[in-house]
């Protein structure tokens, strides 16, 4: 009797290990699960643009930049960001890091065929010090300029000055 209950004790013994093993790992992974749920691109503009999406026309210039975001999708996370690259390949529009490192300049330089595909990457510091990695990728419409309309055809050609007849 004593063999089967010193073999009970030895693997609840066991189980207790394993489970605290277990918990030890999870509460490692709860520490060091990033703040930071997504990034999104946003772009400067005449008008609001939605996330990830730039609409504008040839010769106008928009400025882009990253946000980390928490769960939510909306509030910032507060995270530093750092190696921050934007590609974008199409000759409807040029995408250029500024010197700051963290932002981009746009310039549209020919009308597009429709939205193009770009990518936006970075690396994320949050606050709690947890470093995560991030792509993101974009779209921009270049549209072509439309002229104004020309001006209504002028009738009158000159003046003249009349005089009646003195009296």
């Amino acid at each position: 009797m004593k063999s089967n209950r010193d073999r009970l004790f030895k693997e609840i013994l066991e189980s207790t290990r394993e489970n605290a093993v277990l918990l030890r790992e999870i509460l490692h992974r709860l520490k060091h699960r990033p703040l930071t749920a997504a990034i999104a691109v946003h772009f400067t503009g005449e008008s609001p643009m939605a996330n990830n999406t730039l609409v504008f026309n040839v010769g106008q210039t928009s400025q882009a930049s990253i946000q980390p975001l928490l769960a939510d999708g909306v509030t910032p996370s507060g995270g530093v960001l750092s190696a921050v690259s934007y590609t974008f390949s199409d000759p409807s529009a040029t995408v250029v890091l500024n010197t700051d490192g963290l932002t981009a300049t746009v310039t549209g330089v020919a009308a597009s065929t429709g939205p193009v595909a770009g990518t936006a990457t970075c690396t994320v510091t949050d606050t709690d010090g947890v470093v995560s990695t991030w792509t993101q990728p974009f779209t921009i419409t270049t549209l072509a300029v439309v002229p104004p309309p020309p001006p209504p055809a002028q009738l009158t050609q000159s003046v003249a000055v009349e005089f009646s007849t003195s009296a």
